[in-house]
């Protein structure tokens, strides 16, 4: 059996990042029946599924043309901050798992200080999973909210998405607008981090959510490209690399059995 598990994976413990469960393979088997388990990170399956997702799997919203053979990189807020790389190789390609979401976030001006204060405050370390996900759109809208002296009446990062998206919560847009454009920072710095010049790919619930062929799509693009390319001297590298989005709601799954596929064969 395979398993995309949404946290660092060793060679006997599983630890879920976000919850608090902590297991290891041999109590997956004897949970499932199963002869043998195979876990990677969440991430690291999406990785591996890139070569072998099609355009009706995926939405271009950005760049030009992937360079062939050349590092792919795929990120994307759920209710972490996923990254992981593809480089290829001799032997085919190889998933370079990470823990790139957990790297330390920094503001760019006075109003991102004053506002990741607000969010940090109870925090010993703002990482970009804490400004960059499901529960970091929740601590923004939050934070928002006290800053304007308005109660918060959302509670949840679907109920914000849908206000932003359909509603008329400008606090949920603006809410949003923020998510979106540190999402636009991390990707350019993680394109940058591999060279990925095959292509940077959003995996995860909200880019699938946000991002779509609507014209008002158009709108909130434009704060994930300007924070994309804002890389000064290397803004130039960036721009030609292409951007999608991952609609495929399989595609972890469909990595998880390329993880296990190359394991039986490598066994």
């Amino acid at each position: 059996a395979g398993f995309a598990i949404a946290g660092p994976v060793s060679d006997e413990t599983i630890r879920m990042t976000n919850l608090p469960w902590s297991f290891s393979r041999k109590d997956l088997c004897l949970a499932t029946g199963a002869k043998y388990v195979h876990a990677v990170n969440d991430f690291e399956a999406l990785a591996l599924v890139l070569p072998f997702l099609g355009p009706h799997d995926l939405l271009k919203i950005g760049g030009g043309d992937p360079v062939d053979h050349a590092p792919k990189v795929v990120l994307g807020p759920g209710t972490g901050l996923g990254v992981a790389g593809l480089v290829f190789s001799p032997s085919g390609w190889i998933a370079v798992p990470s823990e790139g979401g957990h790297i330390s976030f920094a503001a760019e001006d006075a109003d991102e200080l004053s506002l990741i204060k607000l969010i940090a405050k109870d925090e010993a370390h703002i990482s970009a999973e804490r400004l960059i996900s499901g529960p970091a759109l929740v601590r923004i809208y939050t934070a928002l909210a006290e800053t304007r002296g308005v109660a918060a009446e959302l509670a949840s990062a679907p109920e914000i998405v849908e206000q932003a998206l359909h509603g008329e919560d400008r606090l949920a847009l603006e809410s949003l607008g923020y998510l979106e454009k540190w999402l636009g920072r991390f990707a350019g710095d993680m394109a940058l981090a591999y060279s990925a010049r095959g292509g940077v790919y959003l995996g995860g619930g909200i880019p699938a959510r946000v991002f779509d062929p609507s014209e008002a799509t158009a709108f909130r693009l434009a704060f994930f490209h300007r924070e994309y390319q804002s890389k000064g001297r290397l803004s130039s590298f960036l721009a030609p690399i292409p951007i999608y989005v991952i609609k495929a709601l399989d595609a972890g799954l469909r990595g998880a059995a390329v993880a296990l596929s190359r394991a039986e064969f490598l066994s």
